[in-house]
């Protein structure tokens, strides 16, 4: 029965969008039966069951894009993550939990980062992870051995398609398919795209966010450099400057009991509300759908946008 559950959790998140269902609402309905499944998981059967975590490895992108998830035109050093401390940090999150669904590494670009394979491997070394995603740009084709380590039944490439400036995409592609690895391209029209806004402080009480959170429904958490955060606007949102309680993430970047951090994964995935979510328009109206990939042209809009960091 738990196996048919997580199948279900599987198509709804993954493929009702392909079948014409609007993404917001697809989340916001889904989101309770998720919780719920995570509540009797570890309630009843002592399982901590996470659907999709996010490993970032570098900060540097080839692209620009002005309403990117994850902020990253606004580094203004942006840095590769060490790679023994990211393994060490990926086994003692694989030590917690029992199921990761998906568990997807990017940046950034994730092919710029040249340590790439051992974090692949690392992955589906895991029998804990069902699913294995590495998601690109559509810019590098990367090295043979990273080529290398991509070829396995667990992992999909995904290929994001911004049009044009994704240049290597096709060339990408056929490298993949001469070698036996699954790959998908995404098209614009699949992506999306919605503006969480800047990192201005919103002011909301905590019934607003309570009621933000609901709509915003988000099952993706965020693995930032050793720490799991409950989303990526909280986990990137404070490497650029928002608050950052420790109450707000789990921390495997030191030895603690494991089952005081698997009490920790699943409160997260059961908390109502986070300081983020103050820093975010997802879940709100004035979350709205934009273009995808625009670039910034203009080195003042980056400025700009720092300016605006925890601003009241």
């Amino acid at each position: 029965m738990k196996k048919v559950f997580q199948e279900a959790i599987f198509f709804v998140a993954e493929k009702g969008k392909k079948i014409g269902i609007n993404r917001e609402k697809l989340k916001a309905g889904f989101f309770p039966l998720y919780r719920l499944f995570c509540r009797v998981e570890y309630k009843i059967f002592k399982q901590v069951y996470l659907y999709h975590v996010e490993i970032p490895v570098t900060q540097r992108c080839t692209l620009k894009c002005k309403d990117c998830s994850f902020m990253m035109p606004y580094f203004e050093h942006p840095k590769d993550y060490e790679v023994d401390n990211l393994l060490t940090y990926m086994d003692r999150l694989f030590e917690c939990v029992d199921t990761i669904q998906i568990f997807r590494i990017l940046g950034g670009e994730p092919f710029v980062y040249k340590e790439l394979d051992k974090i692949i491997s690392k992955a589906l070394a895991c029998n804990k992870v069902k699913t294995v995603d590495v998601v690109t740009n559509g810019t590098l084709v990367p090295s043979d051995k990273v080529m290398d380590a991509l070829k396995n039944p667990r992992l999909t490439v995904q290929i994001s398609d911004y049009g044009d400036i994704s240049y290597k995409k096709n060339e990408l592609q056929k490298a993949c398919e001469e070698r036996g690895i699954k790959c998908v391209i995404r098209s614009m029209a699949d992506k999306n795209w919605f503006s969480a806004g800047d990192l201005h402080f919103r002011g909301k009480v905590a019934a607003n966010i309570k009621t933000q959170l609901k709509r915003c429904a988000g099952i993706c958490r965020s693995f930032q450099n050793g720490k799991l955060y409950f989303c990526p606007r909280a986990s990137f949102g404070t490497l650029l400057g928002i608050p950052n309680p420790p109450k707000d993430y789990v921390d495997f970047t030191c030895s603690a009991d494991k089952n005081e951090l698997r009490k920790q994964i699943y409160e997260l995935n059961q908390r109502k509300g986070f300081l983020a979510c103050n820093y975010c328009d997802e879940g709100t109206d004035e979350y709205r759908p934009i273009p995808p990939a625009e670039q910034i042209r203009d080195r003042n809009q980056v400025e700009k946008w720092r300016e605006n960091i925890g601003k009241q």
